[in-house]
């Protein structure tokens, strides 16, 4: 008498050594890809309002005063490809990818286009960039790469490295120390190289106010390795402001050898 076909899969699954497989691994399964699509949602965010802030923080956008002087040995739309962050834009795109393929594998994941997942995901990691934005998360993540981690400016073509350029007259960078007697400030670039900058015939930004902490843009003229003369000073990031009386510039005092060191008296923008 031939077998059942119940009985034939028995005798494979015993031929096989089959044993059942625990509820608990499919749940951690399933917990891992909601997890990886998660973290990659999120850390696609990061990369989003990283993006969005190196691309704004161009000059081209918020700086109009120095534009014509920045833009005058190159195109403009050349300035402006080379500005846009493609490595954040790549990272955003393989993280999005990696919630496509955690999502995906969920419980009920295969059943949606890869289309709208994508968008999905796009739009929520979008929502949170949004977020992320209004507390300056990505300034602070660019200016950490910028300043520490070695390499990253070859990567990105960003306000710092355009404003790192004292052959042509323009400086940027944070003030690590003040002599207000003196008319001096020493100004720590993104390569972290400090500069004695003599401010005392600046013309400096209305309502600006100069600490340590602070990050400036100065425009002016290299007068030694390691030494520079201001002629124009702006906050790093400009703000709306009302109009007021242009500030008179100070009369130089012959500066010291080693300018002292202030307090912050305000925090920075």
């Amino acid at each position: 008498m031939p077998k059942k076909s119940s009985d034939l899969i028995l005798d494979e699954i015993e031929k096989r050594n089959v044993v059942p497989i625990p509820r608990w691994r499919f749940i951690m399964k399933r917990s891992v890809f909601w997890i990886l699509a998660a973290i990659s949602v999120v850390t696609g965010s990061i990369s989003m309002v990283t993006a969005i802030y190196v691309f704004l923080d161009n000059d081209f956008i918020v700086d109009r005063a120095n534009i014509e002087t920045l833009f005058a040995q190159r195109p403009f739309i050349e300035e402006v490809v080379e500005s846009i962050p493609y490595v954040w834009l790549i990272a955003m795109f393989l993280f999005i990818l990696a919630a496509y393929y955690g999502f995906r594998h969920t419980k009920k994941g295969y059943r949606y286009p890869m289309l709208r997942i994508i968008t999905a995901s796009m739009l929520v990691s979008l929502s949170i960039s949004g977020v992320l934005n209004i507390f300056d998360v990505g300034k602070y993540i660019h200016r950490y790469l910028i300043e520490n981690i070695q390499g990253y400016d070859h990567l990105v073509y960003t306000n710092e490295i355009r404003w790192t350029q004292m052959e042509k007259g323009l400086l940027g960078g944070k003030v690590v120390s003040q002599s207000i007697p003196e008319h001096l400030i020493v100004v720590k670039d993104y390569k972290k190289r400090l500069w004695t900058v003599d401010i005392g015939t600046a013309e400096i930004h209305p309502g600006m106010r100069i600490y340590p902490g602070r990050y400036l843009k100065i425009t002016g003229v290299k007068t030694g390795p390691m030494t520079f003369q201001a002629k124009s000073i702006r906050p790093w990031v400009r703000r709306a402001h009302k109009s007021a009386p242009a500030v008179t510039p100070v009369t130089p005092v012959a500066p010291s050898a080693t300018p002292a060191v202030t307090k912050p008296d305000a925090q920075n923008p």
